[in-house]
C-alpha cells in the first residue's frame, strides 16, 4: 500500500478549536508529557495556549510520508501509528504513539518533509502547533528544544534496540518485547489485563515476521494464559511471563 495522499495544508488547522474550558485539568494532565519536562506550569500553559486542539477519527491520516513538514502534535488521548512505505509499496510500522507523545517533530530545515505517515488507530485528540509558531516557542523556551532533542534521542535508541532484536533474536523474544513496550505506550486497562488495540498483521509489521508466525505464537500464549488474543487486539494478562520470554534471548 502506497503512502496516503493529502494536501500540504491538510495537517493543520481545518478547525479553530480552542483548548478545553477545563483548562487547568487539561494542563495538569499533559504536564506529565516529556515535552514539558523541566518547564513551569506557567510556561506549559503558554505553550499549550499557542497550539490548537484537533480531533481525529480512526484511519484518518494526520500527515503523509514525503509531504512538507508543517506541524507538530502532542497526543492527549487515543493512538496513532507511524508507518513508512518502501518504493515497492511494502509498509512497515515504525512507531506507535499514545498519550503524552509528540509526533511530527522534524529538524529545523524549513524545506524538510515527513519521513513517515501518521495514521489514527483509535480516535484521538491532539494539540497541534504549526512549525512557524513552534519556532517562536523554541526561541523563547530553550528547555523546550532540549526536551525535543531528548525525545528524538530516546526514540533513536529504541529503534536501534529493535533493529538489533530483528537481527539477532528469535521471533518469540521480539514479539514479547514488542507487546511489553506497547502496553505502556498505547495499552488500556480492561477486564483481565491491558488491551493493545493492534491487529496481528500490524504486530507482524512491527516485529519483522509473518502473519502466520504471529498467529501461532499468540494462540500458544493464549493457551498458556499469558495473553488473550482478539481479532483486532491483544490483552496482556501476564506481563511477567512475557518478560521471561523476552529476556530468554539475551
Amino acid at each position: 500500500m502506497g503512502p496516503a495522499r493529502l494536501s500540504a495544508a491538510s495537517v493543520a488547522f481545518k478547525t479553530s478549536a480552542s483548548l478545553p474550558s477545563n483548562f487547568d485539568r487539561h494542563v495538569s494532565r499533559l504536564r506529565s508529557a516529556s515535552l514539558f519536562s523541566g518547564l513551569s506550569d506557567a510556561e506549559s500553559q503558554e505553550i499549550l495556549l499557542s497550539g490548537r486542539v484537533r480531533s481525529y477519527f480512526p484511519d484518518e491520516v494526520i500527515f503523509s510520508q514525503g509531504h512538507p513538514a508543517n506541524a507538530m502534535l502532542l497526543i492527549e488521548c487515543g493512538s496513532v501509528k507511524l508507518t513508512q512505505v518502501s518504493p515497492e509499496g511494502n509498509e512497515v510500522i515504525l512507531w506507535m504513539s499514545g498519550f503524552g507523545e509528540s509526533i511530527g517533530m522534524q529538524a529545523e530545515d524549513p524545506t524538510g518533509s515527513y519521513s513517515c505517515t501518521a495514521r489514527v488507530v483509535e480516535r484521538c485528540r491532539a494539540v497541534v502547533w504549526d512549525h512557524a509558531r513552534l519556532s517562536g516557542l523554541l526561541g523563547k523556551h530553550h528547555r523546550l528544544g532540549r526536551n525535543l532533542n531528548q525525545i528524538l534521542t530516546q526514540r533513536l535508541q529504541e529503534l536501534e534496540i529493535r533493529f538489533r532484536e530483528v537481527a539477532t533474536e528469535r521471533v518469540a523474544n521480539r514479539l514479547a518485547m514488542t507487546l511489553l513496550r506497547l502496553q505502556h505506550r498505547i495499552g488500556k486497562p480492561c477486564e483481565g489485563g491491558i488491551e493493545i488495540a493492534l491487529s496481528r498483521e500490524e504486530l507482524a509489521q512491527m516485529t519483522g515476521t509473518t502473519l502466520f508466525t504471529i498467529s501461532r505464537l499468540l494462540s500458544k500464549w493464549g493457551d498458556e494464559g499469558l495473553i488473550t488474543p482478539r481479532r483486532e487486539a491483544v490483552i496482556v494478562r501476564d506481563a511477567k511471563g512475557l518478560e521471561r520470554i523476552g529476556e530468554s534471548g539475551f
